[in-house]
């Protein structure tokens, strides 16, 4: 009889094991144990441009701490996600709020490395008569400023840099000269 008690506690102690391991045992997400992925049709999702309150703050800091830097102030081999941009004397054209937010939110975006938006809004506030918005989407095109700020997989366009910094020494960016002279040094 004892031989058939102990088979019974056996028993008994399995199940009480077996239930308690089914009852802790970790949840295990089908995705991880399927081969599907996780998303099977890809969502695209247009960004809205947010309210000027709402623009990141810590990517409004970077963008002041590189234009008091200067293109002095950056060392070539080492990139950066700021913008080192040279202070403006000219372009004080009277410019709308909209067109001021339009570039506050194309330098933020730039900055947080957004360079498709970044020129999206950009070229807006450039088409409204901001003077210094050209000056900015030259350099957002600038092959040796995308380099600098560690742009991976994204190609400069020279010559529509070129252009952009043309059109905003014509309305009287000074700053546009030295964007120019910097350009063609680099393609010599």
């Amino acid at each position: 009889m004892s031989i058939l008690l102990k088979v019974v506690a056996g028993v008994f102690s399995g199940v009480v094991v077996a239930l308690l391991a089914f009852a802790f045992w970790p949840h295990i997400e089908p995705a991880v144990v399927s081969s599907r992925p996780a998303v099977a049709q890809p969502v695209f999702v247009t960004a809205a441009i947010a309210p000027a309150a709402a623009t990141d703050k810590a990517a409004i800091d970077r963008i002041a701490l590189a234009l008091r830097a200067g293109p002095q102030g950056t060392d070539a081999a080492a990139p950066t996600r700021g913008l080192a941009l040279t202070p403006i004397d000219a372009g004080k054209a009277d410019v709308s709020d909209e067109t001021l937010r339009l570039r506050a939110e194309g330098l933020a975006a730039l900055a947080g490395g957004d360079f498709a938006g970044a020129r999206a809004l950009l070229e807006r506030a450039a088409e409204a008569g901001d003077a210094r918005a050209l000056l900015v989407l030259g350099d957002a095109y600038d092959p040796a400023t995308l380099a600098r700020m560690g742009a991976l997989g994204l190609k400069g366009d020279a010559q529509r840099a070129r252009d952009y910094y043309t059109r905003a020494l014509a309305a009287g960016v000074r700053a546009a000269r030295q964007r120019i002279a910097a350009l063609a040094a680099q393609q010599d």
